[in-house]
């Protein structure tokens, strides 16, 4: 057998990370952050409970790594949809329909973030972090309101941002009957308006 490289470790370091990582998710989402353990996210990743530990130094830490990973998602989705020079009306269209995609696409991630929102215990470090992430986006879609002359830029934003908050929670509680398509349209039309 030969050694591996450097590359050939950090690939399977980070495809190892990645599965631990989407299992937790999983797990989480469907049990609860505090009703899943180490061992249990460990024995359904198929790996050991030592090596978890080699990736992650707790649970709250590997929840950490999750959320932001969720926050850099939000990150993509804000530069892939917001281009300079493109009609701010336009482009809040084009971020609707990147978040209606990731939405149908990623449930356990509404499932998780659903469960911490009642969860006074998880760390404060990880909502401030969620907090700010989210604060920046908002004010990005301020800006373009106010680009498209809307006489409350701010509660426009928070709007928008509460109508997708609400869409997610209620497709994640009833995604096969939840008209989500009809729901973006409605949410693209409230833009327009």
């Amino acid at each position: 057998m030969s050694p591996k490289t450097k590359e050939q470790f950090e690939a399977i370091r980070s495809q190892t990370s990645t599965v631990i990582k989407d299992t937790a998710l999983e797990l989480f989402a469907e049990n609860g952050f505090h009703n899943t353990s180490i061992s249990q996210i460990a024995k359904a990743a198929r790996v050991s409970k030592g090596l978890m530990y080699n990736y992650f130094d707790s649970k709250e830490d590997l929840l950490h790594d999750i959320m932001m990973d969720a926050m850099d998602r939000g990150t993509e989705l804000m530069n892939d949809h917001l281009k300079e020079g493109v009609d701010p009306k336009d482009q809040l269209l084009s971020l609707v329909d990147g978040v209606f995609e990731w939405i149908i696409g990623n449930l356990s991630y509404w499932k998780l973030l659903a469960a911490l929102a009642f969860q006074k215990d998880v760390t404060s470090q990880l909502k401030l972090e969620i907090l700010e992430k989210s604060q920046s986006y908002n004010a990005i879609i301020t800006d373009l309101f106010r680009q498209m002359g809307k006489a409350e830029p701010e509660k426009e934003a928070m709007l928008i941002g509460a109508l997708m908050d609400g869409i997610g929670m209620q497709y994640m509680v009833m995604p096969e009957l939840y008209p989500i398509d009809e729901m973006k349209e409605l949410v693209k039309k409230k833009i327009i308006e």
